[in-house]
């Protein structure tokens, strides 16, 4: 009895240890997958912002960066221009495109200074930012690629959104 029963544990424990070959196959994900997806997401995303630009009476036109950016109010021609190294200050309001839900406000939370040369904003704002005058609004609208990412901010923005940053440019050192 006692060698039936130590022989039934070796059986279960060496079935277990081995590894059955899974029913699913197995997506095997390479570079030219992920671009291919990431392409594909980029598309839908730019089709969505189309849309959604034309419902919300945006005059909004990619560039050729990707970068949809619309500007409501241009800068003084004397102001100081946003470039590489600048020291930025604006006021802003980041919500999301599609539903318009608010995450930060610089009314809440106060202006935002940015070292555009050390700085974890997203990349689309920095872009958006650069060759802009102190004194310009502005919409910019940033795919999850130049926004947040697959993974979001870690606080109140989720991964793949697609962010609407609109600013004020309100001083640039």
């Amino acid at each position: 009895m006692r060698y039936s029963l130590l022989l039934i544990l070796l059986v279960i424990f060496c079935s277990c240890s081995k590894q059955k070959p899974s029913l699913v196959p197995q997506p095997r994900i390479n570079k030219e997958s992920k671009a291919e997806l990431n392409h594909w997401w980029v598309k839908n995303d730019s089709a969505l912002i189309v849309y959604y630009s034309d419902s919300l009476g945006l005059d909004t036109v990619a560039d050729e960066r990707g970068l949809w950016l619309t500007i409501h109010k241009e800068g003084d021609r004397k102001a100081k221009l946003v470039n590489e190294t600048s020291v930025v200050t604006i006021a802003y309001v980041i919500s999301d495109f599609v539903t318009g839900e608010k995450f930060y406000t610089s009314k809440r939370l106060g202006p935002k200074k940015i070292n555009i040369a050390h700085t974890d904003e997203p990349h689309g704002l920095l872009e958006a930012l650069l060759d802009l005058r102190e004194g310009t609004k502005a919409t910019a609208i940033l795919l999850p690629d130049k926004a947040f990412g697959l993974v979001g901010d870690g606080e109140k923005i989720i991964g793949r959104r697609i962010i609407r940053y609109d600013f004020e440019i309100l001083k640039v050192e």
